[in-house]
Formats: C-alpha cells, structure tokens, sequence
C-alpha cells in the first residue's frame, strides 16, 4: 500500500505549489470580477456590474475582440504553410542542415520586447530602414504605425516571425520519425511530391500540428507586451487587442476590477479554442 501511494506523495510538492501560484490566483481574479474598488481602497460587492459595464460600454469592446480575433487567425493562417516549408528544409540531411535550423530558430529565442523594438527602429521615420524604402517606392512619407490598417498588419508579421520557429520544431521531430520506406512505396505508386506531402507528412504531422497551432494560439491571444512596445494600441485604439486593453486597464489606469474582467474573458476565449482543437 506505501508502494502504491509512493507515486502520489512526490506530486505533492507539485500539486502544493499549482495551488499556490496558480488555484489560488484564478480564485482571487474572479472574486475581483465581482467587486469594485474605490480610490481609497475600499471594496464592495457589485455582482455583474463590471462585465455589464464592459459589454455596454460602446464599440471599444468590441473592437477588441474582432482585432483579438484578426491577430491571432491571421498569425496561425500564416505561420502554418512556412512552418512546413522550413520544416521540410531542415529535416533534409546535409552539412548546412543544422546550421540552418539554429538560424531559423532565431526568432523564437530572441525576447518579444527586443525584437519589437528592432521592428520600431526600422520603422523609424527618421532611420528606419524600412520606412526610407516605402518613401522612396511611394516618393513621399508613409508613416506606417500612424496607419490603422499598416499598425495592424506589421503587428501580424511580426508575430508571425517569431511563431513559426515554434511549430517547425514540433512538425520536424514528427517528420523525421516518418519511416521513409512510406515515401519510397509512395514513388513506386507513382506519388508525385505533393501527393506525398498531402497523403503521408500531413496527415503523419497532424498531432504535432495540432499541438504546436494551439501553444502559438494561446501565446498570441495572450500577447500584451510586444504590441504595447510597438504601438500601445493605437492609432486610436485601432491595434488595441484583449490583452493590450487588460494591460491597459490593470497597470497604466489601475483598474484591477475591470482588468480581471478583460482577464477571465480571455480564458475563457482560450479555453474554446483548445475545445475547438481537442475536437479537431
């Protein structure tokens, strides 16, 4: 019977410490959905008025959680067909294969806030890189982050740069465990390469797809850092997604109540989308 039981007491420091950090908090940011607090720090129990206030307060809300919705389906819409592509590179055998798939991996490793920052210096209207060959293409200045349409869309592709990396990971460990005698069967057959792609590495690929889709979804959905340092939302609010508005809330107009708002809202849009990924 101690044998038996072995196995669960060494969880329990594990399970003590997801109680801690983690039961507990999401207990806490619920409660808070259900309060108001006042500038003197006073509490009192409000029920439902904050996501009522929330859901009523106009088109913002709204425009985040279509911009929420853009962001994170154009990111993955993206992501996936290059994350194959470079998948299919770097698990061919070769003497620059491994060097190829550190570079690729670049990326993912580099910080958010950086390698956001190295996209605004591009974008500089004085220095930018970027922005000195849009002026010399259009003969006049663009500025592309005072852009809604432009913000949005150099949001996109900054996150589809740094999610790719992560999905090609997970389809070229399931790639190279494809037993190659199904492709040489295949030829024989008279498969072409897109009817081994499409009949063989996609289907043999699908759970490691499914997994990697869903870590990128919800880091995406999540992401609040990497757009407040390149555009804080704006123009407007016009880039503002869920977790951008939840930051807002919470750190620069310190209201926590509304931000465990915004906060269990994006839970529970994550946890449909691993329903809706379970299922698939």
């Amino acid at each position: 019977m101690i044998q038996k039981r072995t196995p669960l007491y060494m969880l329990l420091p594990v399970l003590v410490l997801m109680v801690i950090f983690l039961l507990v908090p999401i207990c806490k940011g619920i409660v808070m959905t259900l309060e108001s607090t006042s500038l003197s720090g006073e509490t009192s129990f409000v029920g439902f008025r904050n996501f009522i206030g929330l859901f009523t307060e106009g088109d913002r809300m709204r425009m985040n959680l279509s911009i929420t919705l853009k962001y994170v389906v154009a990111d993955i819409v993206l992501t996936i067909p290059v994350a194959y592509l470079v998948a299919l590179l770097v698990v061919r055998k070769g003497k620059m294969a491994k060097f190829f798939r550190s570079l690729y991996l670049i990326p993912w490793i580099s910080a958010p806030v950086v390698s956001t920052l190295m996209v605004r210096s591009m974008l500089d209207s004085e220095i930018g890189i970027i922005h000195i060959m849009v002026r010399h293409i259009a003969g006049h200045d663009v500025l592309i982050l005072n852009n809604s349409t432009l913000a949005l869309l150099v949001l996109i592709l900054h996150s589809f740069w740094r999610s790719y990396p992560f999905i090609m990971l997970f389809l070229s460990a399931g790639m190279s465990t494809i037993p190659n005698e199904y492709y040489e069967a295949a030829h024989i057959d008279g498969a072409n390469k897109r009817d081994c792609f499409f009949r063989i590495t996609l289907p043999l690929t699908a759970n490691q797809l499914c997994i990697g889709i869903l870590m990128v979804t919800i880091w995406t959905i999540q992401d609040s850092e990497s757009i407040f340092a390149l555009t804080k939302g704006g123009p407007g609010n016009s880039t503002e997604t869920l977790a951008v508005r939840l930051f807002k809330s919470s750190f620069v107009n310190f209201d926590l109540n509304q931000g465990a708002v915004i906060g269990f809202i994006l839970v529970v849009i994550t946890l449909l989308f691993m329903f809706l990924y379970v299922k698939v």
